[in-house]
């Protein structure tokens, strides 16, 4: 890694100081940042006391890669070294805006100048993290190669993961991880020099943003990695409405999954699969159980989005689609209802088989922000019918969301004969 990447910027370490906590470190927590003066200091706190208590005997260290936060970020990371026992280092992500540079450049300190068998990524905003969090991903890490969250969640929270990361992830690779883009992970060593080296940090622009974790996701698989998940339950943080502030997150997520399933298709297209298997589990130690927090939403406004794409996008979604499902994506019903499941996971073929013969980038970007509304308006049906069941029964209606997805398969694996 360049040395130009760490100039000294005020408040933060110099590239010297980094390499010094981890060098001779064993296992690493890296922790992406920007403007979380309100919850980091629990985030370092919960994961010093998790390497303390159950890697005292190991060279453990954690790297915030804060970027150039205004709040004060920084100034408490400063202040936490102080108050904890593990080697901190704080260093500015200066290569590009964004959670997925920051993971970035925390991959390649770690890759060039540690030689740390483990790495382990926690988010930065998080409320419900405990000790615990630390050695069930790491040690999935060890004994998996890659960790992925399985968290206890609110229904009407992680609807990017339920609607497109976990049912397409599912469908290309035969394996149900319930949050492929959870944002907290173990990697072991392997992975952690598989990504440092990834080409796709330069050809997917997403990678930088937040498309970051499905594409780790997704490498781990494409390179044959074993995966299980870490029983971390409930995940509090800041969710967001799905209509007012996930645009955005929506668009780098989506890019990023449809650009992997191109760039790896010589992997998950040759996989062969009847039935859908579950990671296992990491379940010990264990987590102290908590009630996720309720995610409000907005189902008028998401209403409203959908309708409006409508209008807007009539032209492009007649070229997409064709004739038969524009007509009944246009049916009262669905105007009325909204988009069910199998509708839903229709459209989302038509439109990955038109963004893979679109070569340029910048007009990828905007297929998939037309995509958006469509999917406001498969929220706006599930808000409605979710209303009614029960945890368990919206557990077992987001798998069949994941089945449907599943079941055409083949439609998907038509598609790359072409190319």
């Amino acid at each position: 890694m360049p040395k130009e990447l760490f100039p000294k910027v005020e408040g933060y370490d110099s590239w010297r100081d980094a390499v010094a906590v981890v060098e001779n470190a064993e296992i690493v927590v890296g922790i992406p940042s920007r403007n979380v003066a309100h919850t980091i200091a629990y985030v370092l706190k919960q994961a010093a006391i998790g390497l303390e208590k159950y890697y005292g005997g190991r060279k453990t260290a954690i790297v915030v890669c804060d970027g150039l936060s205004d709040d004060g970020t920084v100034d408490v990371v400063n202040v936490m070294k102080k108050n904890i026992k593990i080697p901190l280092t704080i260093i500015p992500n200066l290569r590009a805006p964004g959670k997925g540079a920051a993971m970035r450049t925390i991959i390649e300190l770690i890759a060039m100048n540690s030689e740390a068998d483990t790495l382990v990524f926690i988010d930065s905003d998080l409320r419900s993290i405990t000790p615990e969090w630390i050695p069930l991903l790491a040690h999935g890490a060890i004994e998996c190669g890659f960790t992925a969250p399985l968290y206890r969640r609110h229904r009407f929270d992680a609807t990017i993961t339920n609607f497109i990361a976990r049912p397409l992830t599912a469908m290309a690779y035969g394996i149900d991880i319930k949050q492929p883009i959870g944002g907290d992970f173990g990697l072991n060593r392997g992975l952690v020099d598989v990504l440092a080296n990834n080409i796709l940090w330069t050809s997917n622009p997403w990678t930088h943003l937040f498309g970051v974790d499905i594409f780790l996701t997704h490498t781990a698989l494409a390179n044959g990695v074993n995966v299980c998940e870490a029983l971390l339950k409930a995940k509090i943080h800041e969710a967001k409405d799905p209509s007012k502030g996930l645009k955005n997150m929506f668009v780098e997520v989506t890019g990023s999954l449809f650009t992997m399933l191109i760039e790896y298709r010589d992997s998950w297209t040759k996989r062969r699969f009847t039935e859908l298997e579950s990671p296992p589990v990491i379940d010990k130690p264990e987590v102290p159980d908590l009630a996720p927090w309720e995610v409000r939403v907005d189902p008028e406004n998401a209403k409203k989005v959908f309708h409006h794409g409508l209008h807007e996008y009539r032209v492009v979604y007649e070229k997409i689609l064709g004739k038969d499902l524009f007509e009944k994506l246009y049916s009262s019903q669905v105007y009325n209802e909204g988009i069910d499941t199998e509708l839903w996971s229709t459209i989302v073929l038509e439109f990955f088989k038109y963004f893979v013969r679109e070569p340029a980038m910048s007009k990828r970007a905007i297929v998939i922000e037309t995509l958006f509304p469509l999917w406001q308006g498969r929220l706006y049906k599930y808000y409605s019918e979710a209303e009614r069941l029960s945890d368990k029964e919206v557990e077992e209606f987001l798998k069949n969301e994941v089945k449907v997805f599943v079941s055409k398969r083949k439609y998907f694996l038509e598609e790359f004969l072409p190319i």
